[in-house]
């Protein structure tokens, strides 16, 4: 018995070294599978370096041109981490869900409307698409160069030539003062350069499918540099006299190779994009010349 019992404490110890071994390597695998976060590019002022030109991965009509670069792009509604660091984009995310707009009885008979009018989409005679359009829908199309300095961001748009210049002090919105794309001033929050909109004239519109605002438009937007060739972009949009409740969008910017530049846009103001015209207008052909 004692020869068993010996054999059998043997055997066990052996099990034991050899199962160690084998959660000791599997760990080991899964450590190693771990991905090594590369650190962010940053400007001597110790802030993530968003430089560079920039190319919504997808979304919007368009795309059904250049469809998702890799696609990372969120639902609506996904994942988030905390404030300041709710840049990671998990793994395996759902493609973009549609924008949701809940809208106050009289605004959405309006956006009805607007749909048998979609030729007065302002876009539509080459005036600036706002906020956050600028960056939902043409940035499809069309890319974007962000400029960067201790002091400002700049957001330099092909589609219209549209240009953001950005004070990142958190400085005051002047008054009396009203434009397409509002008045934006930005401050640092971490790793996140947030970005508040305001001063609105309140004549654009949101896309081509009639969503719009007015002048009691406010947009925060967040800019996450969550890797060396991705930017995680949110705008939450209030308007109270339009939206029930706000508006948010999330997408991603993926960079554009370096041999790239924006051209020439040529839509100038008065202009006609004949992509935004229909047939009919309650019953009339559009006057297209």
């Amino acid at each position: 018995m004692k020869t068993v019992r010996a054999h059998y404490g043997f055997a066990v110890g052996v099990l034991f070294v050899l199962l160690s071994a084998g959660i000791t390597g599997a760990l080991t695998a899964q450590v190693s599978q771990v991905p090594t976060r590369v650190p962010l590019d940053r400007l001597p002022d110790g802030h993530p370096n968003l430089q560079g030109l920039w190319l919504k991965s997808s979304g919007g009509f368009q795309g059904l041109f250049i469809g998702s670069l890799d696609g990372t792009n969120l639902a609506a509604g996904g994942a988030r981490g905390g404030r300041g660091g709710r840049g990671a984009v998990p793994g395996g995310a759902r493609g973009p869900a549609p924008t949701r707009y809940e809208y106050t009885p009289e605004a959405e008979a309006e956006r009805l409307d607007r749909l048998r009018r979609g030729y007065e989409d302002p876009e539509a005679r080459c005036h600036l698409p706002g906020v956050p359009r600028a960056l939902d829908q043409p940035a499809g199309l069309y890319p974007v160069q962000i400029i960067q300095d201790e002091k400002y961001v700049a957001l330099l748009h092909e589609a219209m030539h549209d240009v953001r210049i950005i004070p990142t002090d958190n400085s005051r919105h002047p008054r009396n003062y009203w434009a397409w794309d509002g008045d934006s001033r930005g401050r640092w929050e971490g790793d996140t350069l947030v970005v508040d909109v305001s001063n609105f004239n309140g004549r654009t519109w949101l896309d081509m499918a009639g969503n719009f605002v007015d002048q009691n438009e406010h947009v925060v937007e967040r800019f996450t540099l969550v890797d060396a060739d991705t930017i995680l972009y949110e705008a939450t949009i209030t308007d109270p006299t339009v939206f029930i409740k706000p508006v948010e969008m999330r997408f991603t910017l993926k960079r554009v190779p370096a041999d790239q530049q924006i051209l020439e846009y040529s839509c100038l103001e008065g202009e006609r994009s004949l992509q935004h015209y229909t047939e009919e207008d309650g019953g009339k052909k559009a006057r297209v010349k």
